[in-house]
């Protein structure tokens, strides 16, 4: 049975448990974008179903693949449900999955990760209100030991801090610093979600980061450390070194930013510390392509957000004293 668009929504979730003297409703829409990762989205659908959790559907937004993935779904299996849509980014994915939703819960997987055993039992256990959204920790993994380097990327992550109850004590600085909070772990109300709104699909990366931005300002974070996201590192991930991904970064710290400007002033400026490192490094990226003008023009931002920065001010002149060179020089 092939399961697509028209689909109506899975009607076999069961809507309420006895959870201690409270009837609560524990039934969850785990949604998984997928972009020409066959080779991969059935693990990660295993991994959900092999929860042992009733009252969940799986539901696989196909953004537009051209590799075979659509085939995979043509047998129908159940707790799951295969919605195709034209490639539209993993925002647009994930934003179609939320509106074909059907559970009190939301969750989400990237179609490359899994979700270690008891995963989701361990925040069901947790009365999820409309006020509360929950996290927890992630380990990572490699397939390929041509990959192994990627896990150097693992150093550089901060962790949320917490009280004695795993609630953390200042999400908004929390985002705002770049602590780490993954999607792939994260439980909400559907309601609650609806209500933070919508992923921005104009945004190639940090669209999840955007989000949570938003959701601080209103929400309480829950903080499990316990890795129960496994994330794959491997070569095919998008890039968060291109030019689109770092103009996408960009505008998600200058959002950070200006939320943040009269509710939190402190996470104000250190997100402005993280814009002024992100400008810097489009500058580098633009100057090794010979794009001075350009290069200065985001070092002159730079250094307008860090004003004491001596380093940033010499690439700056190193910058723009290039941009007035003969443009023969570069060919």
């Amino acid at each position: 049975m092939f399961i697509d668009n028209d689909q109506s929504h899975n009607a076999g979730l069961e809507p309420k448990e006895s959870f201690g003297s409270i009837a609560v409703d524990r039934t969850v829409s785990v949604i998984i974008p997928t972009f020409n990762r066959g080779q991969l989205v059935m693990a990660a659908v295993e991994s959900v179903l092999s929860q042992g959790i009733s009252g969940v559907e799986v539901i696989v937004v196909d953004d537009g693949s051209t590799d075979g993935t659509r085939e995979l779904f043509q047998e129908h299996r159940p707790g799951v449900r295969y919605v195709y849509q034209p490639n539209g980014g993993v925002s647009a994915a994930r934003n179609r999955g939320v509106v074909e939703s059907s559970a009190k819960l939301i969750a989400f997987l990237d179609s490359d990760d899994l979700w270690a055993p008891g995963k989701l039992r361990a925040q069901l256990d947790h009365v999820i209100s409309d006020g509360v959204v929950s996290f927890q920790g992630v380990g990572w993994f490699v397939d390929a030991d041509a990959d192994t380097f990627l896990l150097k990327q693992v150093s550089q992550v901060i962790w949320p801090r917490v009280d004695a109850d795993g609630f953390v004590v200042d999400a908004v600085l929390d985002v705002a610093e770049g602590r780490y909070f993954h999607l792939g772990t994260m439980l909400c109300t559907r309601a609650a979600f609806l209500e933070v709104g919508f992923f921005d699909p104009g945004l190639s990366m940090g669209e999840d980061e955007d989000w949570f931005s938003r959701a601080s300002l209103t929400k309480r974070f829950h903080y499990d450390s316990r890795p129960l996201l496994q994330r794959r590192f491997h070569s095919n991930q998008t890039p968060n070194d291109s030019e689109k991904s770092l103009r996408s970064l960009k505008t998600v710290f200058e959002r950070i930013v200006d939320r943040t400007a009269r509710e939190h002033k402190r996470a104000s400026r250190v997100a402005c510390k993280r814009l002024a490192a992100k400008c810097s490094h489009l500058a580098n990226y633009l100057d090794a392509r010979h794009r001075s003008g350009e290069a200065s023009r985001e070092m002159v931002r730079a250094y307008s957000l860090t004003p004491f920065n001596v380093l940033r001010l010499m690439k700056l002149l190193l910058f723009a004293g290039r941009s007035y060179l003969p443009r023969r020089h570069y060919s």
